[in-house]
């Protein structure tokens, strides 16, 4: 899911709800994953289950009600459309980019290499089953590719240490730059990130 690989993410959440066919969460997430393909009437069926079977309060079950009143899967709703998960017909699904550059003092990968882990964690119904970690390097740039749109917690840190650790909201078809510097860290300008 986090890849942007939707079908292959539903084949996964599909084994997980064979093993466990009465857990609302795998299936709402199984739901989100078909709603980004074209397997739109499967997408309806598993969005329903969700809905009638789910506490009426829970996020899952709101969540899952927004997605078919925007595809008129349900009756006698007006639920307002949720476009963070809503798909136009036959659209593909729609992404964004978080990327920027990692600058501490006066630190060069070149002459100084020091590896720093970057995590992006969904923080919304949409994205909460949303997790990238990549590894980079202090003074270089980083990037994630085909985020779906939604809230987020980035946070960077460097030998179990968060020298980051901020919130984002990444939007459809859009860039959205966040430069990781002493202006924006979380710990002390005068911390010594260890080298690797």
């Amino acid at each position: 899911m986090a890849q942007g690989d939707y079908e292959r993410a539903a084949v996964k959440y599909q084994g997980a709800l064979n093993e466990a066919p009465n857990e609302i969460a795998i299936r709402y997430a199984l739901a989100v994953a078909l709603s980004y393909t074209t397997r739109r009437d499967e997408t309806i069926q598993q969005f329903k289950i969700v809905v009638s079977r789910g506490q009426p309060s829970s996020a899952e079950v709101k969540a899952a009600r927004e997605w078919l009143a925007s595809v008129n899967g349900l009756e006698n709703t007006s639920v307002p459309v949720m476009p963070s998960i809503a798909q136009g017909e036959g659209r593909a699904a729609q992404t964004g980019r978080v990327l920027g550059q990692i600058r501490w003092h006066d630190i060069d990968p070149h002459d100084r290499m020091v590896r720093i882990t970057v995590s992006l964690t969904g923080e919304d119904v949409a994205t909460r089953n949303v997790t990238m970690t990549r590894p980079f390097k202090i003074g270089r740039p980083y990037e994630f590719r085909n985020i779906p749109p939604g809230s987020y917690r980035l946070v960077a840190e460097v030998g179990g240490t968060p020298m980051w650790d901020v919130k984002i909201d990444v939007s459809a078809d859009n860039d959205t730059p966040l430069d990781l510097t002493d202006a924006n860290s979380t710990v002390p300008k005068d911390f010594n990130p260890t080298s690797s």
